[in-house]
């Protein structure tokens, strides 16, 4: 009885283990011979960790911007914890250079110092009238860098009839239908309601300040008109009809003739030859008597 023989591919290996072969004291060192070693893998930006320690700062600044304030504990952390291969007092140090960053040396807290600051109403007020057209508003994340002591007089500016905040569907206006005019939606909130985390972009009233806007409507009257039943279709066809009337809409509107004027063709025109070289005559040549045709 013969045997199968267990193909190659079936057996298991054991692990090779690989001598480093060293040079002898007297030979030269091979330069083929390939080096093995502990290969650590280069950290990019691409993969959240950086080894360049101005790259690690400038990613400090982008969080600090959001936060406006950060102790020298937590950002040492943060760039040790989002930069491994940095060295974060180096990162540190070059972060206390950069542009709209100040360190307190007293509580060691860094402090980012937005181009624009606006502190009082005025300010604010100003600033939006100067800068907002008809079309074009402020984002509410430029007026959050400029206004440390928050965004909460924009509330009272829009009360006063100074400023429009357009509001987003988001939160728990997201994916449900709009409430009727003047009313309460779904969840119980009116359109202005959701507070400022709905604020996109401010306007300011041009229209009001131009003396052309109308004025506001009572709410009694704007319930009163929401509540008016308004049929889908009206009956004006019919009662025009019964007084012997055809409205407009209903007369089809014959075709225009299209008038399309016979096209002339334009008669070919021969130009008559014109003999050039007139200067040969100088010379007893006159083409117009010696010229001979090409049969």
């Amino acid at each position: 009885m013969l045997k199968r023989n267990t193909p190659a591919w079936a057996v298991p290996q054991s692990p090779s283990v690989k001598h480093e072969l060293k040079d002898e004291p007297g030979e030269e060192p091979d330069a083929k011979r390939v080096k093995t070693g502990n290969v650590k893998p280069i950290l990019t930006a691409t993969h959240g960790m950086f080894k360049e320690n101005r790259t690690a700062a400038y990613a400090l600044l982008n969080q600090l911007k959001k936060s406006m304030t950060i102790g020298w504990e937590d950002a040492f952390f943060w760039i040790q914890d989002t930069s491994p291969g940095s060295d974060p007092t180096e990162a540190l140090e070059i972060f206390k250079t950069l542009e709209r960053v100040e360190f307190n040396k007293i509580n060691r807290v860094f402090t980012y110092i937005p181009e624009l600051t606006l502190t009082t109403t005025n300010e604010i007020r100003n600033h939006i009238r100067i800068h907002s057209t008809p079309t074009s508003g402020i984002p509410i994340k430029t007026l959050r860098e400029a206004m440390p002591n928050g965004i909460e007089p924009l509330k009272d500016l829009e009360a006063r009839g100074d400023i429009l905040i357009m509001r987003g569907l988001t939160g728990a206006w997201k994916d449900i239908p709009l409430p009727r005019l003047g009313r309460k939606n779904v969840n119980g909130q009116e359109v202005m309601e959701g507070g400022s985390g709905r604020w996109k972009t401010v306007f300011w009233d041009h229209l009001r300040e131009a003396g052309r806007a109308g004025k506001r409507v009572d709410d009694e009257f704007i319930y009163s008109w929401a509540d008016v039943p308004i049929a889908e279709t009206d009956d004006v066809t019919k009662l025009l009809a019964d007084q012997g009337f055809s409205a407009s809409s209903a007369i089809p509107i014959a075709p225009k003739a299209i008038v399309t004027a016979a096209s002339k063709k334009k008669k070919k025109r021969t130009r008559a030859l014109k003999i050039t070289n007139t200067h040969m005559k100088e010379q007893g040549i006159d083409f117009s008597k010696d010229y001979v045709k090409p049969v």
